[in-house]
């Protein structure tokens, strides 16, 4: 048996792997044993680790799969044979080389079952800090479990493996938090505890890197769940003021979570502590619960977010949050975000990689708390009554949709409000839009071809969870489109208001990768089919493909774009429902007809004068017709007026003057009355 066996899990700490070992080594106490579990490493450790196995006869290296840090710990105290049992991990430090030999000097003097020593902190720059969560011992002396205070930084104790190995003390099966619930229960089993005014532990930390670990839903729940799992035992045991003491990290925690993982860590929470009203009655107040929450994917928008995010802050309906995700933008779009925040705790701010609109806009969604969520592209804006419209409109039908109009604008040009998608006005003629819903198969027309701007829409968040498929494209232009279909088609209550909320930015220079609307077009075809409406859109679905890919037959100037729209239309075989002369099928046909993209811009550029000669012609028609109603109204109004002049100047018209008058004056009189 030696005097202490040292602990220490390692998974892909190649950085510190050899300091940490170091600071072992330099131990003035030299009847000990270390105990490294290499859990599934991926990097250079288990060379490292063998290496030093290799020098020293007291190292000892096993191999695991990749459990976490609490499941290598449990297996390396079945390895273990030392008389007290200390932990380091991997990239941390034991910091004076005298440490353990005058804590284990404490054990055997005290026959004690926990000894406890100082931690220090180690900065970025590699400098020692005071921990703010732990007292300093100055003295040697005793605390009781209570006077430790809060269960943390269970490495900067030693304990008896008997106590460890008799009560069955392990680290639970969790991948965060393990070690309060295992200090936890070690207190539960000792009355006193010896105190060595010594620096035994680093603990290396980056600011807020413990909370960048808490980095997947498994991580978030298990740390809530160690909460759970750690009042549970200090209440049985008496330890009423920890618990309390602790109960204000699980508070800590929550706050400090509020710009990132709002509604997860709420899901989580109130799953956990179910059968805890009083924790629940306590954390209800720090979770927001905004009528929308409007979503924003950024990508080096500085240009614009001075516009954009203000008329979402300016809404009249407060009751807002705005999940802005910032898509690894590379101007200084965050900078600009964070600002925002400090100003407004509506926003929240998502960092992730380059990811995508369509990846950025899933992110937010999942991460979204609204009754209702919207989304809203950083270069546009919106009108200032907007959110209150659409709510209220929502509620009132408790609708799955509410569609708004759409306006276009560039720089230093007037907004266009004839943007093109929708004509519901005409389709529901006389109808009262604030008591009125539809379905798809009242606008079946308009399905595949309107706008597909997520930003004309507020969505139920009800009506998205009822489908695990809810998404956006990500990887791929345009991913719109597929959201718009699914939506259209799924929702049993769509309403409409007839007024333009979305003023959206149109920028000639930005032209995506519009292959990718070939990929869009499967989406949406594989979606229907999918789904059984395939048959139901047959000729509209025909449509939609060929419009989509004509939009970008002549802006691409490509010859391969062109190939490969020839390619697609070629499979598709258009029914009589299609106008003739429609200038679409004109295209088509332009299209099927030519032999390069080369030829099709010659022939689309004839008719495209052609067209405009057309309209020319039309327009003089129109402006013929026009004169000869003006010159027929002018006529009318000549012989009006003589009609009137005459009458004016007849003996029956000045006759009765002074009787109208009269009249005028008993009708002011009767009025004041």
């Amino acid at each position: 048996m030696v005097k202490i066996s040292i602990i220490m899990p390692v998974y892909n700490d190649e950085e510190y792997l050899g300091e940490s070992i170091d600071s072992i080594l330099k131990q003035t106490l030299n009847d000990i044993e270390l105990i490294c579990i290499n859990d599934g490493s991926t990097d250079s450790s288990l060379e490292i680790l063998n290496e030093y196995a290799n020098k020293y006869d007291f190292i000892k290296v096993f191999t695991k799969e990749n459990e976490g840090s609490g499941i290598a710990r449990n297996y390396a105290l079945t390895k273990a044979s030392g008389e007290y049992i200390a932990y380091l991990d991997s990239d941390d430090i034991f910091v004076n080389e005298k440490a353990l030999e005058l804590m284990y000097n404490s054990a055997i003097k005290n026959n004690a079952l926990m000894v406890s020593a100082n931690l220090k902190g180690i900065n970025r720059k590699g400098k020692f800090v005071n921990n703010k969560n732990l007292e300093r011992f100055t003295n040697e002396g005793f605390i009781t479990p209570e006077q430790y205070g809060i269960p943390y930084s269970f490495y900067k104790n030693i304990f008896k493996r008997e106590l460890l190995v008799e009560n069955n003390i392990i680290f639970p099966d969790l991948l965060r938090g393990q070690d309060p619930v295992m200090l936890a229960e070690i207190f539960t089993h000792i009355d006193k505890i010896p105190t060595v005014p010594v620096d035994l532990y680093g603990f290396r930390y980056a600011q807020g890197s413990g909370l960048l670990k808490i980095n997947t839903y498994r991580k978030k729940y298990d740390y809530i769940k160690h909460f759970k799992e750690t009042f549970d035992i200090l209440e049985a045991a008496g330890f009423n003021v920890m618990k309390e003491n602790y109960v204000e990290k699980l508070v800590e925690f929550i706050k400090s979570f509020h710009n990132t993982y709002t509604k997860e860590i709420k899901d989580i929470v109130y799953d956990v502590f179910s059968d805890d009203e009083d924790i629940l009655e306590l954390v209800k107040d720090y979770f927001i619960n905004p009528k929308i929450s409007v979503i924003i994917p950024v990508y080096n928008a500085s240009d614009f977010l001075h516009e954009s995010i203000p008329s979402v802050l300016k809404q009249s309906l407060k009751e807002i949050e705005l999940i802005c995700v910032n898509d690894g933008s590379k101007d200084n779009s965050l900078e600009i975000l964070e600002e925002f925040a400090k100003q407004d705790s509506r926003i929240r701010i998502i960092n992730q990689p380059n990811a995508g609109c369509g990846a950025a806009r899933n992110r937010a969604l999942d991460e979204a708390c609204g009754d209702y969520i919207y989304f809203f592209n950083p270069d546009d804006y919106i009108s200032k009554n907007a959110f209150k419209e659409l709510y209220k409109n929502a509620i009132n039908n408790d609708s799955d949709l509410v569609i708004s109009k759409i306006a276009r604008f560039r720089n230093g040009e007037e907004i266009n409000y004839s943007m093109p998608g929708f004509d519901f006005e005409n389709v529901f003629k006389n109808e009262d839009f604030n008591n009125f819903t539809f379905n798809y198969k009242d606008v079946k027309k308009y399905v595949l071809n309107s706008s597909f701007a997520p930003g004309t829409k507020l969505y139920k968040r009800e009506f998205l969870d009822n489908y695990d498929d809810f998404r956006f494209p990500t990887d791929v232009a345009f991913d719109d489109t597929p959201f718009h279909v699914q939506s259209m088609l799924r929702a049993s209550k769509i309403s409409f208001i007839p007024k333009f909320f979305y003023f959206y930015r149109t920028n000639p220079n930005s032209i995506n990768n519009t292959f990718h609307i070939f990929t869009i077009c499967d989406i949406v075809e594989k979606f229907l089919k999918k789904e059984k409406y395939y048959n139901e859109f047959t000729e509209e679905f025909k449509l939609f493909k060929i419009t989509q890919i004509n939009n970008y037959l002549i802006s691409t100037g490509s010859d391969e774009y062109f190939q490969r729209a020839k390619s697609e239309y070629s499979d598709i075989s258009l029914g009589r429902n299609h106008l003739v002369n429609s200038p679409l099928l004109k295209r088509y046909n332009l299209v099927l007809e030519s032999d390069s993209f080369e030829e099709y811009k010659s022939k689309e550029y004839d008719l495209h004068i052609e067209e405009l000669k057309n309209k020319g012609i039309k327009l003089k028609e129109k402006n013929k017709q026009l004169k000869k109603e003006n010159k027929k109204l002018k006529k009318d109004l000549s012989e009006q007026k003589k009609l009137n002049q005459s009458i004016l100047s007849s003996s029956s018209w000045n006759s009765t003057k002074y009787f109208r008058k009269f009249t005028n004056v008993l009708r002011k009189i009767k009025r004041g009355l």
